[in-house]
């Protein structure tokens, strides 16, 4: 039977959730409401909110909001659909850290033991597990060291004591129920994030909720009313205009160089049903691609090792026959590779002033029409190439400088 007082506090949070916190309403109206106790806490899969009605009960109607807020969050940033193979306790743990700061920042109060830090603000969940699981793997390293039964201890396996005796079923049934507890999936009691079903087996809801447009229709409703808390604004625009890492800049533009033309032989089949046959794009493999890098000293080792492990691995995507060009003041080496010789190692030499112009002409004496040409530099150079380059140029700009070349896409290493 239904615990009829534990459900209405949770309607009567929601209700409140709709007065002051019209956004957060907006995407935890969207959830279907399931009693669960064998849940400690609360939680979601994306089209459930499951919830202990003991644990509702003891919560005060502030902390009530925060948890609905904290739960709903989860899906709206996705991820009941991004843990792959991560483990649970940690992942919703990283997860919690992820929206917790927007969440104080919206002024709800959370339950008690909910985790913040803000050195996490900002930061994606997937970001917050990797540091959490480095802290982990320094905790179980340091756990081996100060085994007694690690190799190089002084203590013999043989030896025993009265703490090394094996202990009773009863204590050990004691540790497990401890375990169970400390693996309850939600570490910050204030509601734990579940893999959605992948079948939709696991949830009787009988729809999946579009978070994507859902979080639009909800910003766009909380802006018109006023009540739009700053730190949504904010996450709002990083997820809809997300700023790309340099390594995603980076292979995006080795793919549209790889387009080649459009072909009759294989028609658009997206516009088959109309009765038109149109070309459809064909993605052919690179012929050439021309790596120059700017060997006058600015380019750090360490900004050489990530750049050829990038061009590593986008060879391996896109086969092409790589020209790497060193080039200072002129140019002071040339090597030839193929997918067969990666891994790619950079070993620049040369080390005098910077010039654009001799990379750009040995392309054009050695008549390489190259499919693209990247450039690793710091930019700090008034000599470029007239008239410009006929195929596509992407500057791979490293340290802090603002020079703008008059040609090509620029990013930042």
């Amino acid at each position: 039977m239904k615990d009829k007082r534990a459900y209405q506090k949770l309607l009567k949070a929601r209700t409140s959730l709709v007065i002051n916190h019209p956004f957060f309403a907006s995407l935890a109206l969207r959830l279907k409401v399931k009693e669960d106790y064998t849940c400690a806490t609360a939680w979601t899969d994306g089209q459930l909110f499951g919830y202990n009605p003991n644990y509702i009960r003891i919560l005060s109607p502030e902390k009530l909001e925060g948890l609905t807020a904290h739960t709903v969050m989860h899906p709206a940033c996705g991820h009941h659909k991004r843990r792959g193979k991560r483990d649970h306790d940690l992942w919703n743990r990283a997860c919690d850290y992820a929206v917790n700061a927007i969440l104080l920042e919206s002024g709800f109060t959370l339950p008690d033991g909910f985790l913040f830090d803000e050195t996490y603000a900002g930061r994606s969940a997937e970001a917050v597990y990797t540091i959490l699981q480095g802290v982990v793997d320094d905790a179980e390293s340091m756990d081996e060291d100060d085994d007694p039964q690690a190799e190089g201890s002084n203590s013999s396996p043989g030896d025993k004591t009265a703490e090394s005796e094996p202990s009773s079923s009863e204590d050990e049934k004691r540790g497990d129920d401890d375990e169970k507890e400390l693996s309850s999936g939600d570490p910050g009691k204030s509601g734990e994030v579940r893999d959605t079903p992948s079948d939709g087996g696991g949830s009787d809801s009988g729809h999946e909720t579009d978070w994507d447009e859902s979080l639009i229709q909800a910003f766009v409703n909380a802006l018109g009313m006023g009540k739009l808390p700053a730190g949504v604004e904010r996450f709002i625009q990083r997820k809809i205009n997300p700023k790309l890492g340099w390594k995603e800049l980076l292979a995006r533009f080795v793919e549209q160089s790889a387009r080649s033309d459009y072909s009759w032989v294989t028609p658009n089949r997206r516009y088959i049903h109309q009765g038109l046959y149109l070309p459809s794009l064909q993605n052919h493999e690179l012929s050439n691609m021309v790596i120059a890098v700017d060997t006058s000293g600015s380019i750090t080792p360490e900004e050489l090792a990530q750049f050829s492990a990038e061009i590593s691995e986008i060879l391996e995507n896109f086969p092409a026959t790589l020209h790497l060009v060193y080039c200072d003041a002129k140019v002071s080496g040339y090597q030839v590779f193929d997918r067969s010789d990666l891994p790619l190692t950079l070993q620049p030499v040369g080390g005098g002033g910077t010039d654009f112009r001799p990379t750009f002409d040995f392309v054009e004496k050695n008549g390489l029409m190259p499919s693209c040409l990247i450039y690793l530099t710091d930019l700090e150079c008034l000599h470029f190439p007239e008239p410009h380059p006929p195929y596509p140029v992407l500057w791979v700009k490293s340290g802090t400088g603002n020079r703008k070349p008059p040609f090509g896409d620029v990013i930042d290493l």
